[in-house]
């Protein structure tokens, strides 16, 4: 087993993968812990994370706590108290909401329709 603590890391990978209170580039491992971590890209079979922050996340089990993310994939994923914007599952168990709902992306287009006729009739002018 792998543990680094308290640095800034390019990249690891192993069987097993501890990181508390570290930034990482990437982690590539059979099963990955993080806690209190800033990481770009994880892979993992298994994934347990609490209380960081990260870009990407690819495992077949995914238990996140307090956490943040921009894209979630995998098998079975449990959420408790954390966000993304994207998540691909085939099971998802916590409390997990919609970033972008029907009406929000029907706001969003609308807005850009408006916005882009507002650009192009300034630039007749």
């Amino acid at each position: 087993m792998s543990r680094e603590s308290g640095s800034v890391i390019a990249a690891v990978s192993g069987d097993s993968i501890e990181i508390d209170q570290s930034a990482v580039r990437s982690v590539d491992a059979g099963r990955v812990e993080l806690r209190q971590a800033a990481a770009q890209h994880v892979r993992g079979d298994t994934l347990d994370v609490a209380e960081s922050a990260m870009l990407s996340v690819r495992a077949d089990q995914v238990n996140m706590r307090d956490c943040a993310t921009l894209a979630v994939v995998g098998e079975r994923v449990r959420l408790n108290g954390s966000g993304t914007v994207f998540l691909f599952a085939r099971s998802v168990e916590g409390d997990v909401g919609n970033v972008i709902t029907p009406p929000a992306a029907f706001a969003f287009g609308l807005g850009a329709v408006v916005g882009i006729g507002i650009v192009r009739r300034f630039r007749r002018r």
